[in-house]
C-alpha cells in the first residue's frame, strides 16, 4: 500500500511500519533514517522537512554519516588553535570516544551523550567530567555550524554536581612565613605569583627586558608552556587581555633587583642580556611545573600553612588583595589578564574576615544614625531599651 502527497510519499512496509521518501531541493530521493509506526508520524515527518526546505533549515542526511571520531580528529586539526588548547581538547575527548567513537554524526542522540557521561562521571571527578563535556559540546556545536547535523545531541545533559573548594589567599603574614621556607633564589618568584597574580607561565617566562626599573612595571608579553613533558616559550600572551603591563609595589621591585643581583648576575653583568629570563633553575634551565610539588607544597607544610599549594594558589592571594582593598572591578579584572571581570570576581575573589567587617561599618554609617537612641521610632526605642538592662536582670531572667 502506497500513499502520494505533494511532497515526498509515505507507504507501509510488510513488517507494519510506515517509510517516508522525499526528494530534496536538488532533486535527490532520499529515505527517512527510520521508519514510523504509524502513517500520521511518517506524514508529520515529511512535513517538517518540507518546512526546512523552504525556510533554509534543511539539512543533507548525507552530510552526518561521518563517525564522532573523524569529525572530532578534523575538529582537532583546524589552524588556528593554541597547543596546549589541542592537547585539553584532544585528552577531553579521548574519555568519549570509546563509546561514541564509531557512532555517526547523523546518529548521535542525547541519550547516547548522556551515557557516555554518566560512565565517564563514575570513573572521573565532577569537575573533570564537565571540563571534557565542555570539549565534547564545542565539537558538536562545531557540527552544527558546518550543517552536519541540525540540532545538537548535546543539548539538556545531566552532569554531575561541582562542588568548587572554599579557597581563600594568603594572609600577609602567611605569605611571609611561606617565603621564609622557600629556597632563597625562588623566593621573588613566589612574591611576583602572589603579589602580581601572574600565571605559572606567564612568571616563568617573564625576561629582564620585561621589567621596567625605572617605571616600576612588569610587562606580559610571551609565557612558558609544558606539554607532554615538552617546554617551548610562547612569544606572545595567552590572549589578548593576558598581554598586559602592571604597575609593580616598591617592595616587590627592591626584591627583584635583589634577586638579579645575587642570583642572576650573569646576566646582567658587564653585558646585559635582555632576553634572559629572571627565574630559572639551579642549572640554569626553565622551571618545571613540578616546582609545585617539589617546592612550593613543603615550603607550605614546613610554615604551618598548607600541604596542597600549588602556584595557581598565589595567584588567588593577589585578587583577593585587591577586591578587599576596593580596587575597581575594571583595574583586578586587566591586572589579572581575564577577560571579563566576571570570570575575576566569581573565581579568584574571597570574602575574608576583615572586609566582611568593614561591610558592617559601611552599612552602619550609611543607617545607624537613623536608628539611635532617641529618634522617636519603635525600632530605636526598642534598642535603647535592650541596652538599658537593669543589673539584677540577669538573675531575674534566670
Amino acid at each position: 500500500m502506497s500513499g502520494k502527497r505533494q511532497f515526498g510519499t509515505v507507504r507501509k512496509l510488510p513488517s507494519g511500519r510506515w517509510q517516508a521518501r522525499y526528494r530534496d531541493g536538488s532533486g535527490q530521493m532520499f529515505s527517512a533514517p527510520s521508519t514510523f509506526p504509524t502513517k500520521t508520524d511518517a506524514t508529520r515527518f515529511l512535513a517538517v522537512v518540507e518546512a526546512d526546505i523552504a525556510r533554509g533549515l534543511y539539512i543533507d542526511p548525507r552530510a552526518g554519516r561521518v563517525t564522532f571520531a573523524e569529525w572530532s580528529d578534523r575538529w582537532l586539526a583546524r589552524p588556528g588553535k593554541r597547543d596546549a588548547s589541542t592537547a585539553r581538547d584532544r585528552q577531553a575527548l579521548a574519555s568519549f570516544r570509546s563509546q561514541l567513537g564509531s557512532v555517526l554524526l547523523i546518529g548521535l542522540t542525547p541519550g547516547l551523550v548522556q551515557e557516555a557521561v554518566d560512565l565517564r562521571s563514575k570513573v572521573a571527578a565532577p569537575a573533570t567530567v564537565a571540563r571534557d563535556f565542555s570539549a565534547l559540546r564545542a565539537v558538536l556545536n562545531a557540527a552544527v555550524n558546518a550543517d552536519l547535523i541540525a540540532r545538537s545531541p548535546a543539548r539538556n545533559i545531566a552532569l554531575p554536581r561541582v562542588v568548587h573548594p572554599e579557597r581563600s589567599g594568603l594572609s600577609p603574614s602567611e605569605l611571609a612565613a611561606l617565603v621564609k621556607e622557600v629556597p632563597e633564589h625562588y623566593q621573588a618568584l613566589v612574591l611576583v605569583g602572589a603579589v602580581l597574580g601572574l600565571r605559572w607561565g606567564e612568571a616563568v617566562g617573564l625576561r629582564v627586558r620585561d621589567v621596567d626599573f625605572m617605571r616600576h612595571t612588569v610587562t606580559i608579553a610571551q609565557t612558558v608552556e609544558e606539554l607532554s613533558g615538552h617546554m617551548r616559550v610562547v612569544p606572545e600572551a595567552k590572549t589578548r587581555s593576558s598581554l598586559r603591563t602592571l604597575a609593580v609595589p616598591v617592595f616587590l621591585m627592591d626584591e627583584l633587583t635583589r634577586h638579579l643581583q645575587q642570583h642572576r648576575q650573569d646576566v646582567i653583568g658587564q653585558y646585559v642580556d635582555p632576553d634572559a629570563l629572571i627565574f630559572v633553575g639551579p642549572r640554569g634551565g626553565t622551571l618545571r611545573r613540578r616546582f609545585s610539588e617539589r617546592i612550593l607544597r613543603p615550603a607550605g607544610e614546613r610554615a604551618g600553612i598548607s600541604t596542597s599549594l600549588t602556584f595557581h594558589s598565589l595567584r588567588h592571594c593577589a585578587v583577593t588583595a585587591m577586591a578587599d582593598a576596593g580596587v575597581p572591578y575594571n583595574v583586578t579584572q586587566a591586572r589579572a589578564g581575564h577577560s571579563t571581570a566576571r570570570m575575576t570576581m566569581e573565581l579568584y575573589s574571597h570574602r575574608t574576615t576583615a572586609a566582611d567587617r568593614v561591610a558592617a561599618e559601611a552599612l552602619q554609617a550609611h543607617f545607624g544614625e537613623a536608628f539611635v537612641a532617641g529618634s522617636g521610632t519603635g525600632v530605636a526605642r526598642s534598642a535603647a531599651s535592650a541596652t538599658s538592662v537593669p543589673k539584677n536582670s540577669r538573675s531575674s531572667a534566670l
